[in-house]
């Protein structure tokens, strides 16, 4: 994907470590993955659509898919309690299973 949105436990903390060093304070692990697993799905959703045609909306244990319209289409729960805890257990599974979904989706 990009390579500034983290695949990883080590590139969450990596991209810590460098919002740190430019002078950002509160820097959230958590903050960080939600914005990671949101932007990864975003990403996989376009790729697989071959445009932005459909918005994802990230709520901690749900993943909402907005079509052009501002109706929802689909939506699909984490496998832990949120997807922050999907990451931190295992990143490219999660990887894989946004992919997935992504694809089913843009399949509909």
């Amino acid at each position: 994907m990009s390579e500034s949105i983290p695949e990883s436990m080590d590139e969450v903390k990596l991209k810590m470590a460098r919002l740190t060093i430019d002078g950002h304070k509160n820097v959230n692990e958590d903050e960080i993955i939600t914005k990671a697993v949101s932007d990864l799905f975003q990403d996989y959703l376009d790729e697989a659509e071959e445009g932005h045609y459909d918005t994802a909306n990230l709520n901690a244990d749900t993943i909402s898919v907005i079509d052009v319209t501002g109706n929802e289409i689909t939506s699909f729960k984490s496998k832990e309690k949120d997807f922050v805890s999907d990451f931190k257990r295992d990143a490219m599974e999660l990887c894989f299973r946004l992919e997935d979904e992504a694809i089913k989706i843009a399949k509909m």
